[in-house]
């Protein structure tokens, strides 16, 4: 994946703390140079943990069908937004290629996903392809207000899966494995302190944003594209690898954000995972 080339002008009075501009400049691109794979085939990891970073492999993945959602929203007429969010999956793409060769230097490692039925897939196929009309048109109905919607859900999808590398590096005692999720957890902490200072700007300013996210944001899918994953799975991960101090911890930097104490978002995904997975 090439590098973007966007425009990452800041408008005139930007948020201090965060430039759009800085953040292209310095995106982070491939990290193939940096994989010791050789690594893995002396000491191999666990399938269990194989199975945790295939899974956030297709999460991070998942950033470009997201893009294409948010996109065609009100999101895109603010160019540093914009600016932000192509730059953003950008660096998602390699975080996620980076993901994959790890469990790719595993041959005998075989996704739970890859026997997944036909019409799972063929529900997933149409979803993707629906999804931005109707967002759009529900999106430009609702106004600017949507925009703290997606800042505020981008902030909480990174919190969740920013946990789950930490955690996954302390669970596996991989020297090397350990070493590659720190380099990537750095990388996903510029996206966190983007969406978090911008949805905590925007829903202060908008009561009415604060209300809109704590309807949209109930319905989503914690983290973003688990609708897509088997349950066991996304159960393994919420409660599992994500322990449940965490699960706590998290709900509690959502209470934190202007308009949305109270929503047990982290939580309620945790427990409906495992209903799901025992179903």
């Amino acid at each position: 994946m090439t590098r973007p080339d966007v425009s990452t002008a800041e408008p005139a009075s930007p948020p201090a703390g965060f430039s759009v501009h800085e953040f292209a400049r310095t995106a982070r691109g491939s990290h193939r140079a940096e994989l010791d794979l050789d690594a893995y085939a002396t000491r191999p990891l666990e399938a269990g943990a194989l199975e945790m970073v295939a899974l956030l492999e297709r999460l991070e993945r998942g950033a470009l069908s997201y893009l294409r959602s948010v996109l065609v929203t009100p999101t895109h007429k603010d160019a540093r937004v914009t600016g932000f969010l192509v730059t953003w999956a950008y660096e998602k793409f390699w975080v996620a290629d980076a993901l994959e060769l790890i469990v790719a230097a595993h041959p005998d490692f075989v996704p739970a996903t890859a026997d997944a039925p036909k019409l799972r897939a063929a529900r997933h196929a149409l979803a993707e392809r629906l999804e931005p009309i109707r967002e759009s048109v529900v999106a430009n109905l609702i106004g600017d207000d949507v925009v703290a919607v997606h800042c505020a859900a981008g902030a909480i999808d990174e919190w969740i899966t920013a946990t789950a590398y930490e955690r996954l590096a302390e669970f596996t005692d991989h020297p090397v494995f350990a070493a590659t999720m720190t380099r990537l957890r750095d990388v996903k902490r510029r996206h966190d302190t983007y969406f978090t200072d911008e949805a905590r700007r925007r829903l202060a300013a908008s009561p009415a944003a604060g209300r809109l996210a704590r309807r949209r944001l109930r319905r989503a899918s914690w983290p973003l594209g688990a609708v897509d994953e088997p349950p066991p799975l996304v159960a393994r991960l919420l409660g599992g690898l994500v322990i449940a101090s965490d699960l706590v911890d998290l709900d509690a930097r959502v209470d934190a954000l202007p308009g949305l104490a109270g929503l047990d978002l982290v939580t309620t995904a945790a427990q409906g995972a495992r209903k799901a997975a025992a179903r």
